[in-house]
């Protein structure tokens, strides 16, 4: 599947194009989750080469189940894989009402952090939710990420709950949808 094809509707921002994963992105997703200030909030190792591989490529097939997915996000200056923004159902079994419902997940460069970046994504991806999904949307953040925790409290999420997910606890959060 090429990215002409692809079923993940490309988003442009001011300074950002968020398109879907294609596999010549691989190599740039997997240095930037390698990263120890990324999988520190992320189990606190890096993921396996397969296990990503596995998990990006699902995020692929969201799109044909669920109607939602991952979005690449590169910058429109030099189309440079910066990170991933997206919706899915990972069927966690946290709090009430949450399996079955978009989730939201994102993880960017370390390198690009502080920029507003992360944020110009969010919020592209969650007007085209918005328009296109009109629910309610989750995510689950570890304690210890105040830099995510804060800019889901500014994309609109609020506190659920805390609970624990692989023996870790995790803030569960909800975006109620802006009737």
């Amino acid at each position: 599947m090429g990215a002409a094809n692809h079923p993940a509707p490309v988003l442009h921002t001011e300074r950002l194009i968020l398109r879907g994963f294609v596999a010549e992105d691989f190599a740039a997703h997997k240095a930037i989750l390698d990263k120890p200030d990324v999988y520190r909030h992320l189990g606190n190792q890096p993921e396996t080469h397969e296990n990503l591989w596995r998990r990006t490529v699902s995020s692929v097939g969201q799109w044909i189940v669920m109607g939602f997915g991952g979005w690449m996000v590169t910058l429109k200056a030099d189309g440079r894989v910066i990170g991933n923004v997206g919706l899915f159902d990972g069927q966690r079994q946290l709090a009430a009402g949450f399996d079955g419902q978009p989730e939201m997940g994102w993880i960017f460069d370390p390198d690009m952090h502080g920029q507003g970046l992360a944020r110009e994504a969010c919020d592209a991806v969650l007007e085209w939710a918005d328009a296109n999904l009109a629910r309610e949307i989750w995510a689950i953040i570890a304690p210890g990420n105040a830099p995510s925790l804060k800019l889901a409290d500014r994309l609109g999420f609020e506190q659920v709950e805390t609970n624990q997910y692989h023996d870790e606890p995790i803030v569960v959060l909800k975006r109620t949808f802006p009737r």
